[in-house]
């Protein structure tokens, strides 16, 4: 049996985890909360970490957590660590010298970039940061440790947010997370809300909204400055339906847009990109070439259009793909049938990763 260190909350209950309770791998494994237990009575050889040591910001670990990961490095002979940091970037790299495996949900296309000290330690906000010297207020960002190519080779990609429930639902899964909190995971999960149903039509030009754009920055700022752009470039422009509404309204405008605009949350991959490919709308993304994920529905004119990050081409686009009826549902359709193809896949993937530590 493998133990699992996990740390429930939402992402990590109804999406991280969503491989580990398939009914093919659920018995392999056990699932702790405490490390405390894992260091004093665990029997098992092999450590999975779920998305331990997550910030909202990108923060550095305290001398406590690096003690924790001593200890648990001479306790087992396998420990693999599943980042829980939405971005694709250099945050827990410093794990590497105490971990077997260290997962992320999406990776550099070019592994350089781990070479790199980027500011707030993500390719995005490192560009907003030099490009139009943005800074986070308060944030002391530590120059991570120096890789060598060869430790580059060490950072695997696992899967990401795209696996789980949809569309969400804030309390059902709350509340689930406060049963899996109380060590009861399985019946939290029996909160889970979602369908893989097609919707009605792809993009229609029956939909009402032209393009939804219902986005809020987040409080860190290199991190949020490429809403705070996007927001100014479609400002006053009737194409775009801007604003906050109750979720019920969401989900529902979703289905009636043609297009949603999804620009990078905490990470590049976000709820928003599926949300808006399960409805059947339009995904308008920023440039996403930079990195590799999975499930992969960012192929460029082919499941998604992607933008400039600065902005500029916005309206360009949205006219384009307003104006092309057959292109604009060609492109939702496909993103649909890769994102389904993908989920079909997921078994397979999970134990193509771990076929070495899987019993």
């Amino acid at each position: 049996m493998i133990t699992i260190l996990v740390c429930y909350e939402r992402i990590s209950l109804f999406h991280t985890m969503e491989p580990f309770f398939n009914k093919r791998f659920r018995n392999y494994f056990h699932f702790t909360q405490s490390p405390e237990y894992c260091l004093k009575h665990d029997k098992n050889t092999v450590l999975f970490m779920e998305r331990w040591f997550q910030h909202r910001e990108p923060q550095d670990l305290s001398p406590d957590d690096f003690e924790l990961m001593k200890k648990l490095r001479d306790k087992y002979k396998t420990l693999v660590f599943l980042n829980g940091q939405p971005e694709a970037g250099t945050n827990r790299l410093d794990l590497l010298p105490y971990i077997d495996r260290l997962f992320y949900k999406s990776v550099f296309a070019d592994p350089q970039n781990y070479l790199k000290d980027l500011y707030a330690k993500n390719l995005f906000a490192d560009y907003y940061h030099r490009t139009y010297q943005i800074t986070d207020t308060g944030a002391e960002y530590r120059t991570k440790s120096v890789l060598s190519p060869e430790e580059t080779k060490r950072i695997e990609l696992s899967w990401n947010i795209g696996v789980g429930d949809y569309p969400r639902r804030h309390w059902p899964q709350r509340l689930g997370a406060v049963l899996a909190r109380c060590n009861l995971p399985d019946v939290g999960r029996l909160f889970k809300t979602g369908h893989t149903n097609p919707p009605p039509d792809f993009s229609s030009p029956c939909r009402h909204i032209a393009v939804h754009a219902r986005i809020d920055p987040v409080s860190c700022e290199s991190i949020s400055y490429q809403r705070r752009i996007y927001l100014e470039k479609i400002s006053g422009n009737p194409r775009f339906i801007t604003g906050m509404v109750s979720q019920d309204v969401y989900y529902q405008e979703l289905y009636d847009s043609q297009m949603v605009l999804s620009p990078f949350g905490w990470g590049e991959v976000c709820f928003r990109d599926f949300e808006a490919i399960i409805s059947g709308a339009l995904l308008l993304k920023p440039d996403m070439s930079h990195l590799k994920t999975w499930p992969d529905v960012y192929i460029p004119y082919e499941t998604y259009v992607p933008l400039n990050w600065d902005g500029t081409d916005i309206i360009e686009k949205v006219e384009t793909y307003r104006a092309d009826d057959v292109e604009r549902m060609r492109i939702a359709g496909n993103a649909w049938e890769q994102y389904r193809n993908a989920l079909c896949g997921l078994e397979d993937r999970f134990s193509s990763l771990f076929q070495n530590i899987l019993p």
